[in-house]
């Protein structure tokens, strides 16, 4: 039986972030370790950190100009439909989103000439937006 998909509060954090590649067996930066709004994935070919731009750190490959979004509520790990609901919207506007799950919450990143985009393919399937003042510290 498919899973309907669930209609989700999200924010726009203010925050401009930047994705950054390391290399594979590089140190997590210290900012990046201790900072707040910070994530990090390893592989096996690579260490890539999303930063608000004032920590990213400096001399390898980046992408800046990235906004969040962030679910609003519990979204526990297990809950089935979360992610498609939010993906398949955008990737139906043309829109590739970077995700990251964690046990609180989903972050959605996405470039920022994408957000009015984005937003609007969101909202056409139910998902509405709260501003509430959340700041990443400077």
């Amino acid at each position: 039986m498919p899973v309907q998909p669930k209609k989700l509060t999200l924010h726009l954090l203010d925050d401009k972030f930047t994705v950054s590649k390391l290399a594979q067996f590089a140190e997590l930066p210290q900012i990046v370790a201790r900072g707040e709004m910070c994530f990090s994935a390893r592989t096996d070919e690579e260490l890539v950190v999303v930063t608000p731009d004032f920590m990213a750190p400096s001399n390898v490959q980046q992408e800046i100009g990235w906004r969040a979004l962030r679910v609003e509520g519990d979204s526990p790990l297990k809950e089935a439909g979360i992610l498609p609901s939010l993906i398949n919207p955008m990737v139906h506007a043309g829109i590739s989103p970077l995700v990251f799950t964690t046990f609180n919450t989903v972050y959605v990143f996405l470039r920022e000439e994408q957000i009015v985009d984005a937003v609007k393919a969101l909202q056409h399937v139910g998902h509405t937006f709260e501003h509430k003042e959340v700041n990443v510290p400077k």
